[in-house]
């Protein structure tokens, strides 16, 4: 009975994690070293920089489900703090140690980077507590995210060249922003009924999906931009085109369902999203690092992600009840 209840809990926790959302950051900031670095970055100094990284995005994850539990409460009871596998002081607790690991893997990266994992956190809480309800702020707060991973990894490296490092955060921000909304349409059922002024909400799916499409479009342009000036070879090019066709086929598909939009459909959009994005930077990180090293990375991030959401996620995003995505519940679009 107790090796069961344990398991119970490795099992909550596990789906706490979101594994197939646990790459990305660290991803963002191994390509922010690698630019940074034009490709000369200590091994040890990228991992280190990868894994701050992930504990800062797997602590965020914990707050969102500390700071969220009401919400989920109503809209996804399944989740675990809502379920009773996880308690919110345990929740919380967990956060906090996840900080303090990547506050003391940071010290040995060097104080400037310590200085930014400290203000990181801080965009992270606010998002959870505050921002995620105000509109486009929720959003591009997300986009920050990005951005401090990138400067994370510049930073571990020793910065470098202005303009390719400008180049890549415009393509985290725009980016993660984008796949940050994509998740607000996928959720605005529950979003609504707590009073949470999420874009969906208070504009409706179908400019939140436009409004979506035009910052993915401004990510593309953004690497482009960073490919003229980094002059990469085949393999980051045609990783990059295959991040540009996945985002033709994700936010056309989004943009021609229009109000009709339904959860489901949001939320198999944003499965399709985990594994472009992880294309997109292993095509940054494959302009300046060894093929082999950039193929194994990326190849090794899809296969847990794809993994972990076949096992984990249709569990953990199940709703209370199913019903449509429809924009006419809200403000028109």
């Amino acid at each position: 009975m107790n090796t069961s209840r344990w398991a119970r809990k490795a099992l909550a926790h596990l789906e706490m994690t979101r594994p197939y959302t646990l790459f990305h950051a660290g991803l963002l900031a191994i390509a922010g070293a690698v630019v940074a670095s034009d490709g000369h970055v200590a091994v040890w100094r990228a991992a280190l920089a990868a894994l701050v990284t992930i504990c800062g995005w797997e602590a965020g994850l914990y707050a969102g489900d500390f700071y969220d539990r009401r919400l989920d409460a109503l809209s996804k009871p399944s989740r675990p703090i809502p379920s009773g596998r996880v308690s919110p002081r345990e929740a919380f607790m967990t956060m906090v140690g996840l900080i303090a690991v990547g506050y003391l893997a940071s010290l040995a990266l060097g104080w400037a980077n310590l200085a930014l994992a400290i203000a990181t956190t801080a965009l992270g809480i606010a998002y959870s507590k505050t921002f995620k309800s105000h509109a486009l702020m929720g959003n591009f707060d997300r986009g920050v995210l990005g951005v401090c991973a990138v400067a994370f990894g510049a930073l571990a490296a020793g910065w470098g060249p202005l303009a390719p490092l400008v180049a890549l955060a415009a393509l985290a921000f725009f980016h993660d922003s984008a796949t940050n909304l994509v998740g607000a349409i996928r959720d605005v059922d529950g979003d609504r009924a707590a009073g949470y002024r999420t874009v969906p909400v208070v504009y409706g799916v179908a400019r939140s999906a436009r409004i979506a499409t035009t910052l993915a479009a401004l990510a593309a342009l953004s690497c482009g931009a960073l490919f003229v000036l980094l002059g990469p070879g085949v393999l980051a090019w045609a990783l990059f085109v295959l991040a540009v066709a996945l985002d033709v086929r994700i936010y056309g598909a989004l943009l021609l369902r229009g109000d009709r939009l339904t959860r489901p459909e949001a939320l198999s959009a944003h499965k399709w999203l985990v594994g472009e994005r992880l294309t997109l930077v292993g095509a940054v990180i494959a302009a300046r690092a060894p093929a082999p090293v950039a193929l194994g990375l990326l190849v090794g991030a899809l296969v847990v992600t794809y993994g972990a959401q076949a096992l984990l996620r249709d569990r953990y995003e199940r709703p209370a009840s199913p019903s449509p995505t429809s924009a006419a519940h809200g403000v028109s679009g």
